[in-house]
């Protein structure tokens, strides 16, 4: 609906307002005229004609009482008169019609003679109904000429209201509906007959307009060059700028942030910030969200996000609120610094090698000149000894003490060898050695050291190198090393002891310096001893590799295992390395450079004759805890995969669980009820071709007593050895 319109019905409405309420006022008053004309004839009725009624009701003259009442009732207005005497009427003369009436009553009393005399009451009755029809169809003629008046000034309202202003207010309203920015438009004018040196309102909006309009287009070119500018500088930064929702939802990044986390623009419209937060830091994203609530922008602060590939970047980051179109946004500024931590981590790096190596160097002069004195001074004590031995009869009773004193003598030597070891100043019989036969070579030893409850493992790569170094040394460094992880791994009994043995070969390039400086560039032979034990804390490791130094308890290790090994491998032109983590393990390194000449010196002779091997699945069900741990680890460095079961009812369990077992080893005596046979007897009733192979102390006998179970039963005899143990099941699962 148009402005003109709606101010015509305005003005209709109001003008039916003024008319009806002048029309009821003129109407009231007509009303209040009326009554008061019938007042007044009641009261001419009481003055004029009550003295005549009342002589002739007094002389009883019915006929001129009927006159008088006929000629009252013919009055304008009155339709209805009685007179009554105590109640009850006497002469009565019209009848009411109307509605609404009004009402006068009139006592008729004589005074005759000194006395007053009650002759009844005149009760007069004046009807409304034509006062209301005359009110009525005088309401009608003012409403309907008020109409035709009202109709006719809306009309010209109407009129020149269209075309002094409604034409106008169109033309304005298309003007700023269609105004275009870079368009050069013309200005507003409007069509009309007006002097233009008396300006009205209209003119006064037609400036304003037109004012607004070069407003507009000059801070529109403004706004873009600003937002091109800013666009140049968001697409440009190096610094990865993003815009988020609160939520943290991406709405926009920059290249250099899209680049910092390896996905492309368009992919993290689809993610969040928190998708890119790894877990372990989400609290400290919602302090920095609750700091950014009550102060912007945050402080830089440095933190860790995911890369597309997986990787952890530390990155430093601020945040910012940001308003647009009425919403609020989180502006990200993101940095990465890589390159800055790896610098600074080199930096710490070095200068704690350089600290380290000092250290070690300072220590390993002290040492071996104490260590070269301390052997003159042996020296002189067991000649001495010596010499006062030869001289002794062999019964004298002086040579327990002699023995004690040589045999101290020694172990002071063996000391000192230890310590000359450490300083690199010792005597070495360097040799082309073949690792992999050495370590083959000690296979037996390690097992007599480490005990059964500790799991062996070898791994060699293909084409070995072979090195130029002191065998007996070297077989020294790998019992230490293996002794220090039976210790830990005896300490941590709640878990599976492993010890990794792995050689492989290694060349050390400028880039591999970055990461061990103190090793000269080079082609090494690389063996390490690994293990899953306790580990040891940062500031064990700072000084492992000290004389003396040591975390065993009084009386249990000299601290010297270490420290020779590390003079050992640096007297030997290479390099040890060590890596724990507490409650992880530890694993050493030692890189042996490689030898120069071609044919290796063999050390031992080779059995040529490997243990079969295989992949399949094995369930191996034993009571007794060791022999079942150790008979798990042994077919494991076999190759196979292993379940396993401590009574009959739980290997059941399993090969109900499991989808393929090619091979039951089971232990014959088990308790619980159920035998290795017959749950070897029940198995086969959902596995029909599952293979069976027996342990026990037993002999075949053993198994005579369960014909059903047929010629494919084999049994190994306890105790067996692993080659045994490989045999047998090779045997049962290719019969």
């Amino acid at each position: 609906m148009t402005v003109a319109r709606r101010l015509i019905l305005s003005i209709v409405g109001f003008s039916f307002i003024v008319t009806l309420l002048s029309t009821g006022i003129q109407l009231y008053i007509d009303y209040q005229d009326n009554l008061s004309r019938i007042q007044d004839d009641f009261d001419d009725i009481k003055e004029t004609r009550l003295p005549n009624l009342t002589h002739n009701v007094w002389v009883l003259d019915e006929e001129q009482i009927l006159l008088h009442l006929e000629s009252l009732v013919n009055t304008a207005n009155i339709e209805f008169v009685s007179i009554s005497d105590n109640g009850e009427a006497r002469w009565v003369s019209g009848v009411v019609r109307s509605e609404k009436t009004l009402e006068a009553s009139f006592p008729l009393t004589l005074e005759n003679n000194g006395h007053l005399f009650r002759l009844g009451t005149l009760k007069v009755v004046a009807g409304l109904n034509t006062v209301f029809t005359n009110l009525q169809e005088k309401a009608v003629v003012i409403l309907a000429s008020n109409a035709v008046v009202i109709f006719l000034i809306a009309g010209f309202f109407l009129f020149v209201f269209q075309y002094q202003i409604s034409r106008h207010l169109l033309t304005l309203s298309n003007f700023a509906r269609n105004v275009k920015f870079e368009s050069n438009q013309s200005a507003l004018e409007l069509t009309r007959n007006n002097n233009p040196e008396n300006p009205d309102e209209l003119d006064d909006v037609v400036s304003a307009l037109n004012f607004m309009q070069q407003n507009i287009e000059t801070s529109f070119l403004a706004l873009r060059e600003s937002e091109q500018y800013n666009r140049m500088l968001f697409e440009q930064s190096p610094i990865g700028l993003a815009l988020n929702h609160v939520d943290g939802q991406y709405v926009d990044v920059n290249p250099a942030y899209a680049r910092i986390l390896g996905y492309p623009a368009d992919e993290l419209a689809s993610m969040t910030f928190w998708d890119i937060t790894p877990e372990d830091q989400h609290e400290q994203e919602i302090v920095q969200m609750r700091l950014l609530k009550e102060k912007s922008p945050t402080q830089p602060f440095e933190k860790e996000i995911i890369h597309k590939n997986g990787d952890r970047i530390p990155v430093q980051v601020s945040y910012h609120f940001l308003e647009r179109e009425g919403q609020q946004f989180v502006g990200t500024s993101m940095e990465d610094i890589s390159d800055r931590k790896a610098s600074e981590l080199a930096l710490a790096k070095s200068e704690e090698q350089l600290r380290q190596s000092e250290k070690m160097r300072a220590v390993g002069e002290l040492t071996g000149g104490v260590a070269h004195d301390f052997n003159n001074l042996l020296a002189v004590v067991l000649g001495n000894a010596e010499l006062i031995e030869e001289k002794l009869p062999e019964d004298a009773p002086e040579q327990a003490q002699l023995q004690t004193l040589m045999g101290a003598a020694t172990r002071g030597a063996e000391l000192t060898r230890r310590l000359l070891a450490f300083s690199r100043k010792q005597m070495l019989n360097p040799a082309v050695t073949d690792v992999t036969a050495l370590v083959d070579n000690m296979a037996d030893m390690l097992k007599r050291v480490l005990g059964e409850t500790i799991e062996v493992k070898t791994h060699y790569e293909n084409n070995l190198w072979p090195c130029r170094i002191d065998q007996g040394q070297l077989e020294n460094a790998i019992l230490n090393l293996a002794i220090n992880s039976r210790d830990s791994l005896q300490i941590s009994k709640s878990i599976s002891g492993k010890l990794l043995i792995e050689i492989s070969n290694v060349i050390v390039d400028d880039d591999a310096l970055e990461r061990q400086s103190e090793v000269a560039p080079g082609k090494y032979v690389m063996l390490a001893v690994s293990d899953n034990g306790q580990g040891m804390s940062p500031e064990i490791l700072d000084r492992v590799f000290e004389p003396f130094f040591t975390t065993k308890p009084v009386g249990e290790g000299t601290g010297l295992g270490l420290s020779m090994i590390y003079g050992f491998v640096k007297q030997s032109g290479g390099h040890v390395t060590i890596y724990s983590e507490e409650g992880v393990g530890t694993s050493v390194k030692l890189f042996l450079p490689k030898a120069t000449d071609t044919d290796p010196e063999k050390v031992i002779e080779m059995d040529e004759q490997q243990a079969k091997t295989g992949n399949e699945t094995i369930l191996v069900l034993e009571d007794d805890p060791d022999v079942r741990e150790l008979t798990v680890l042994q077919l494991k460095s076999l190759g196979y995969n292993v379940v396993q079961a401590h009574d009959g009812q739980s290997a059941l369990d399993v090969i109900n669980e499991e989808e393929k077992i090619d091979l039951l080893l089971s232990d014959v005596v088990l308790p619980g009820g159920l035998r290795g046979p017959e749950v070897a007897k029940k198995a086969r009733e959902t596995k029909p071709e599952l293979s069976v192979l027996f342990m026990s102390g037993y002999t075949q006998n053993a198994l005579d007593s369960h014909p059903e179970l047929g010629e494919a039963s084999l049994l190994l005899n306890k105790p067996f050895r692993k080659k045994e143990l490989a045999e047998k099941i090779r045997e049962a699962i290719d019969y």
